[in-house]
């Protein structure tokens, strides 16, 4: 019989080797350097001839392949829709590269034209991205998932975009065409894993601290790297000085100094372990990929950034937070690690610019002349490109820099929870079926509580946030309790929430200990047996001494059946104001109640008279 999920070492390997091998065309214009890297679209870097076209080919195959092997196991499993719309994409995929396009070489251009091979491979493209669209919007419909749905909503914006012609013949084309060709591959990636095993694998608490600290050092480190690099391209030479000039213009290097500061900013998150931090992170990468692939080509950036991307992308189970609930406390900590990094960055610039007196009259003349260079735009000597290129960039990093301690500073923060009549009405009708205890009465009441429904919604868990926990008034209500406390501490994990379950009797500990919580004991309940106490215990004779001393001393027992005088609850009222008037008492209104007329009304009153 088939395992219904993936273990999680075989499921990272296929995600791995897919990415790898799917993309093997972003190295088409390292490797092929015949053709312009501008204007070439991907299907001509594999057209029989050139140079490493076998490569690129093979890397398609043997990607449609790995999809077949999903698709294989899938219908074996039962999940048959899917796995049939996998197994024709796999088709498609393995086709694709067997069907290649015909062109013939003018200059560094490939010009491709009408053949028998142009039509089979227009026929393949056109069935294949149309089986991309079909499976993603089946998977919108089916689990709707919100990837998914954005997936599809890209396709039909690229495909609106290709067919108004904005993207054709020219630079335009070939960029449209990688981000396209990208997103496929990345999202196939991720929509195979989601479908084997659609929760977060549980990882050790060592992987997790490692992979968190590296990959927040390694955004760190890069995040400096990235804007001294633009700041001080003066000093370098060769290649790389194109990486961040575009022409007799800034922007690369602009673009830099603005990845760098997201990125320094974005460290301390991924340390926390914030899913948000890493799906941003993910993005910064995946462009950094395409710029250093077809923008402005360099084989050990794009190697680099690769290789971070594609283990970002798998280490998904490691960060698993949401974002943490703002104090002024952490705002001014989130600013000083900003801050450090930034003027780390600006020294170590300042450092690189004056190590030979070139680069220092071009940075006086930049930071004196910085005023005419960025805002009077003045025309200025060709000589003086260097300086003004250098206080553009100098302007962003300011002016990022700026933004971005503002954000930390004023950042909005809301954890904003609704109540719903009808998450009541349902609680209410779940809790007559699956109740066990009389004290399941508090779900209901006081009105203090929201509902946590599992995802097959015949089950809840009632909860209350305050600042930064999240309580759980146990135990869960359902069919399947465990499964309700695995889904209820994910949904707290990712929006950073601490956990906490009371009261746990033993009965249920051992449920809450293998979700990984630790015990606490903060008080303690008795529990009578009632029909032994009236059998047994109460014809004892100390229990008997007990009570006639009692009675002598005056105490009086009553048994009050609703409905209350209004007498007696005055009564109840004046005996429970002087209680909570001694100095730290109060009361404990989510899991006990609080004094209410209308909850007595419902209730049988024990009264001790003196």
């Amino acid at each position: 019989m088939l395992s219904k999920v993936w273990r999680r070492a075989d499921l990272l390997a296929w995600q791995f080797i897919f990415l790898i091998v799917g993309t093997s065309w972003l190295w088409a214009s390292h490797l092929n350097t015949i053709l312009t890297y501008r204007t070439t679209l991907i299907s001509q870097y594999e057209t029989p001839g050139q140079p490493y076209d076998w490569l690129f080919r093979l890397g398609d195959f043997i990607a449609g392949l790995l999809v077949l092997v999903i698709a294989a196991y899938l219908i074996k499993r039962g999940t048959k829709i899917y796995g049939w719309l996998l197994l024709a994409l796999s088709i498609g995929m393995m086709g694709d590269p067997l069907l290649s396009t015909t062109c013939r070489m003018i200059g560094d251009s490939c010009q491709e034209y009408f053949s028998t091979a142009y039509l089979l491979h227009a026929i393949e493209t056109v069935y294949t991205s149309s089986l991309f669209f079909v499976i993603a919007v089946y998977d919108a419909w089916k689990r709707k998932r919100l990837v998914s749905i954005c997936f599809a909503i890209f396709q039909v914006g690229y495909g609106l975009l290709f067919v108004s012609q904005l993207a054709d013949q020219d630079h335009f084309n070939t960029i449209s065409q990688y981000v396209y060709q990208t997103s496929l591959i990345v999202w196939l990636a991720w929509f195979c894993r989601d479908l084997l095993a659609g929760k977060i694998y549980a990882v050790s608490q060592w992987e997790e601290q490692f992979v968190r600290r590296l990959v927040a050092a390694w955004a760190f480190i890069n995040g400096i790297l990235a804007i001294v690099l633009s700041l001080a391209h003066l000093n370098l030479l060769g290649r790389i000085k194109g990486i961040y000039f575009s022409g007799d213009t800034a922007w690369l290097a602009q673009h830099g100094v603005i990845v760098g500061v997201i990125m320094i900013y974005l460290a301390r998150h991924l340390a926390r372990g914030e899913a948000r931090a890493r799906q941003i992170f993910l993005l910064l990468t995946g462009v950094e990929v395409l710029k250093y692939s077809l923008v402005s080509p360099h084989a050990g950036l794009l190697a680099f950034y690769s290789l971070t991307f594609a283990g970002l992308f798998l280490l998904r189970d490691d960060f698993d937070r949401g974002s943490l609930p703002l104090t002024w406390h952490i705002r001014l900590r989130d600013l000083y690690f900003l801050v450090s990094g930034l003027l780390l960055s600006a020294v170590i610039s300042l450092l690189a610019l004056d190590r030979d007196s070139r680069a220092s009259i071009i940075t006086v003349s930049a930071i004196n002349h910085f005023n005419d260079y960025v805002f009077r735009g003045r025309p200025v000597p060709h000589r003086h490109i260097n300086s003004v290129l250098l206080a553009h960039s100098l302007s962003v990093f300011i002016a990022v820099g700026i933004l971005a301690i503002l954000w930390v500073l004023f950042r909005p923060y809301k954890f904003s929870m609704r109540r719903n009549r009808q998450d009541f009405t349902n609680a209410e009708t779940v809790l007559k079926r699956f109740s066990d205890s009389s004290e399941d009465f508090f779900k209901l009441w006081p009105a203090d509580k929201h509902y946590f429904w599992g995802d097959e919604s015949q089950g809840f868990i009632a909860y209350k946030i305050v600042g930064t926990v999240a309580f759980g008034l146990a135990n869960p209500i359902g069919p399947n309790r465990a499964k309700l406390v695995e889904e209820f501490n994910t949904w707290c994990r990712q929006r950073r929430l601490k956990i906490c379950y009371l009261p746990v009797y033993p009965a249920s500990l051992s449920s809450y200990e293998k979700a990984g919580l630790e015990p606490l004991q903060i008080g303690s309940s008795a529990i009578i047996d009632i029909k032994q106490f009236l059998a047994e215990t109460i014809k004892d004779k100390w229990w008997r001494w007990r009570i006639n001393r009692a009675g002598k001393n005056g105490y009086q027992y009553e048994l009050a059946r609703p409905s209350h005088p209004a007498g007696l609850l005055k009564e109840m009222r004046k005996l429970s104001d002087i209680w909570l008037s001694n100095a730290g008492r109060a009361e404990r209104g989510f899991a006990l109640g609080h004094f209410d007329e209308n909850y007595l009304q419902k209730c049988l009153v024990h009264i001790l008279r003196d």
